[in-house]
């Protein structure tokens, strides 16, 4: 189970920065910038009431949360298959556990494929 949320876990990171941000944007404009269009168009989190300003700080905190999240899936990503393409056994063999790492965070998609370049290269 927990290996099939490990698959999705990009996008469901992007979706909670997505909502993270929008929450952001809208509390926002509430307290700071007072953007009429917006208002008048019942894009408005007024009616909370004071519950505001916390919605502000932890839509702030999930948007830089689920900002590094995101990042570092995509990063790790790239890593992964930057490093597995490799040309060289040397190489492959000098970054295994990274690779292993990477793989152990990201999901069994990413195992397979890690299993798959092992026997390639004919690594245990």
């Amino acid at each position: 189970m927990l290996g099939k949320i490990r698959e999705y876990q990009f996008l469901v990171y992007l979706l909670l920065l997505c909502v993270s941000v929008l929450f952001f944007i809208i509390s926002m404009n509430d307290q700071v910038f007072h953007n009429q269009a917006l208002i008048r168009g019942s894009v408005t989190l007024n009616s909370t009431g004071s519950w505001i300003y916390w919605i502000l700080a932890l839509s702030f905190i999930f948007s830089l949360f689920f900002g590094y999240e995101t990042y570092t899936v995509l990063k790790d990503t790239r890593s992964f298959y930057s490093l597995i393409k490799s040309d060289s056994k040397h190489s492959f063999v000098k970054n295994l556990k990274e690779l292993e790492r990477i793989a152990g965070r990201l999901g069994p998609m990413f195992s397979d494929e890690l299993h798959t370049a092992k026997e390639k290269w004919k690594v245990r």
